[in-house]
């Protein structure tokens, strides 16, 4: 097998389409729309098989005060949950001991790569459902478990109602009867201002970056990407999501709580109507690792999934994670390290 860059988006975009690990974040826009925004240098790595691609491998790298950083995704104000590698369809339709030879061949010249880069920090978060990380393991990288939510849309549409807590039942049914309503909408300024709000606390995990970068991608992906109003009777905003519409349906990001009726909720519950009325097998609500959020998120009764972080550092890159972690992420020091609002 052989490492190299792609400098192909056709083929790309093909191999994620059909790869059953592919999600939107590994498109090829979404990952030079990220490059452009945050200021890391997307690598497009794929290793072949002769003539055939079997898997690829976006990096997003940085040199940062004399440090070479490499990740996948890239941090903090991408707001892309995971990425990784991802494996192709010959690997997909192949048996365990195939599976696990294919993998050990794609980690070797993985391996490789990544030597020649010399990075001093190195994560890697794996889509979710892809939990085969021994390779890494036996390199010796450090491994971190992340959450996320998702919710069987085959069931009869009153099974999957009947599974909600009786309190959100009794929530919803209340704001139905108020007449409020949804819309897709292509204009970015509510949604930004609202979740902005939310993700400038200094104590969230994933900062904002600027509008400027989801007008990009909303304009890459007007089919794959919606975002989506729920109104009052009165027109007033009372609820925000934005989604992904892509193998799976994700609500990807939402704004906090607008109003004293659950607008979010509701605004939860037609979009999965919405969803399984389109023919979705499933459904992700991103945020099961997040605890001030785990309380709304569970009462749609979720099944619980998990997905894997990589990482390895030598001492300068334990050093510059340990100063990060201590100060940089604290308060006022946050907002002048990560400049993630407009």
């Amino acid at each position: 097998m052989t490492a190299g860059l792609i400098d192909d988006a056709d083929t790309w975009d093909t191999f994620v389409n059909e790869s059953i690990s592919g999600r939107l974040f590994h498109r090829w826009d979404f990952m030079k729309i990220t490059e452009k925004h945050t200021g890391f240098t997307f690598l497009p790595y794929g290793i072949f098989r002769g003539n055939e691609l079997i898997c690829i491998f976006p990096l997003f790298k940085k040199q940062m005060h004399g440090l070479t950083i490499l990740l996948s995704p890239p941090p903090l104000q991408s707001v892309i949950p995971y990425l990784g590698f991802i494996m192709g369809q010959s690997y997909d339709a192949a048996k365990q001991s195939r599976k696990e030879s294919m993998l050990k061949s794609v980690a070797e010249d993985l391996e490789s790569e990544i030597a020649a880069l010399a990075p001093n920090y190195l994560a890697l978060t794996q889509v979710p459902g892809f939990i085969d990380i021994r390779q890494f393991l036996r390199e010796g990288y450090e491994a971190r478990i992340h959450f996320s939510y998702v919710i069987d849309l085959e069931p009869p549409l009153a099974e999957i109602w009947n599974g909600f807590s009786s309190n959100l039942r009794t929530k919803l049914r209340k704001v139905e009867k108020s007449g409020y309503h949804f819309e897709k909408s292509t204009d970015v300024s509510v949604f930004y201002s609202t979740v902005a709000e939310r993700f400038s606390d200094p104590g969230m995990n994933i900062p904002m970056i600027s509008r400027a970068y989801f007008e990009d991608l909303f304009r890459a992906y007007p089919d794959e990407l919606g975002l989506y109003y729920l109104y009052d009777t009165g027109g007033a905003v009372t609820g925000v999501q934005a989604t992904q519409e892509y193998k799976a349906f994700t609500l990807w990001m939402g704004a906090p709580k607008m109003t004293a009726m659950p607008g979010n909720e509701f605004l939860q519950w037609l979009l999965l109507r919405q969803a399984k009325e389109e023919g979705y097998r499933r459904m992700e609500n991103v945020g099961a690792n997040n605890e001030n959020l785990n309380l709304f998120k569970s009462k749609f009764n979720p099944t619980l999934t998990l997905f894997l972080e990589v990482s390895r550092q030598d001492f300068f890159g334990r050093v510059a994670r340990w100063a990060y972690s201590t100060f940089a992420s604290k308060g006022p020091v946050k907002r002048k390290v990560l400049s993630y609002i407009e």
